[in-house]
């Protein structure tokens, strides 16, 4: 995300429709012409660019005021509603978690229309549980997959050490023959 920070400033900022929708979320006076973003707990310091909204950490060796932690389950039970949301869009199109090869300029459209059609799918079938349970399985779908990726990078390196390390004892092997052939023996010395 913050690579991209340029792209995600163009996707939150309101048109001028947007503007007259009343806006009383937080940092709405710092970033009025903004619309927020719901963030977890490793994006702190976001919020120096964008309209960031993440729980609270708790102070080190102390608590949470009951506010703040209040705030934090408000966030939390957003971002279960966002998680359904997004285990709903991968349930219906498998293209929204597969590897998308083609360009960038068609993910978005393509994106923007299955989150279209989620909606009115949503507006006919509301969000439930299993909805954020499949979400949680295209995730796990994701770790098991960099996982695999490692794992393979991991065993390639290791064959590759190996045979380097067979090319080395065979080159060792053929260097101390060839100088026993060489070299004559020790009852001609």
């Amino acid at each position: 995300m913050r690579s991209r920070l340029d792209v995600h400033d163009r996707a939150l900022t309101k048109s001028v429709n947007e503007l007259s929708i009343t806006d009383n979320g937080e940092q709405s006076g710092t970033y009025g012409t903004m619309w927020a973003v719901l963030v977890d707990m490793g994006y702190y310091g976001i919020n120096e660019h964008i309209r960031g909204i993440h729980p609270k950490r708790r102070p080190a060796g102390g608590y949470l005021e009951a506010d703040d932690l209040e705030r934090n389950q408000r966030i939390s039970s957003d971002r279960v509603l966002v998680e359904n949301f997004f285990g709903r869009v991968c349930l219906l199109w498998k293209i929204a978690y597969s590897t998308f090869c083609w360009g960038h300029e068609m993910f978005s459209d393509i994106q923007r229309i299955t989150f279209a059609l989620t909606n009115f799918h949503v507006s006919m079938m509301p969000l439930r549980a299993a909805d954020g349970t499949h979400y949680r399985s295209v995730l796990a779908r994701y770790e098991r997959m960099s996982y695999e990726m490692t794992e393979r990078k991991r065993q390639q390196q290791l064959r590759a050490r190996r045979r380097r390390l067979e090319r080395m004892a065979l080159s060792r092997g053929r260097t101390a023959s060839s100088r026993s052939f060489l070299t004559p023996p020790s009852s001609q010395l």
